[in-house]
């Protein structure tokens, strides 16, 4: 079958092989040999986060505090962001989980997580968490060690 497309004719030509009828309507375009990605050039060395040490969700300390036997739920405290009333606390046990709840308060609202005591576990704006060492409270434990 012959082509009117000149380049395709062409290409067909150094290779030996007719075009394929492509149906009216399609819109599908021949398949292409995978290409390899671009490999940029990292040194070995670059950790993007080796630099840091992020810090844990929120959702993480209470996953944590719920399900550690080591932790009673009823001796911490949320401290959150409400939309109309600004900031709060809520006891843990009282914290709602399901979405579909209508006191339902999304994790990235919490601020910080405290023990009936007063002592900071989770603090989202000084990156402070006791629970996992993460943030800032992983280089103030190992400060010791300097």
């Amino acid at each position: 079958m012959a082509s009117n497309n000149p380049s395709e004719t062409d290409a067909n030509m150094t290779t030996g092989q007719e075009a394929s009828p492509v149906p009216s309507g399609s819109t599908s375009s021949p398949k292409k040999s995978p290409q390899k990605r671009d490999q940029r050039s990292v040194s070995p060395e670059y950790d993007p986060k080796a630099g840091e040490n992020r810090l844990r969700p929120a959702g993480d300390i209470i996953n944590r505090i719920t399900w550690d036997s080591a932790f009673e739920r009823s001796n911490y405290v949320i401290g959150f962001v409400d939309r109309f009333e600004g900031q709060l606390e809520i006891i843990m046990g009282s914290w709602k989980k399901e979405t579909t709840d209508e006191e339902f308060i999304p994790q990235h609202r919490v601020l910080y997580i405290r023990h009936t005591n007063g002592e900071i576990v989770w603090d989202r704006r000084r990156r402070i968490d006791k629970i996992f060492l993460s943030g800032n409270s992983a280089f103030s434990e190992l400060a010791f060690l300097a």
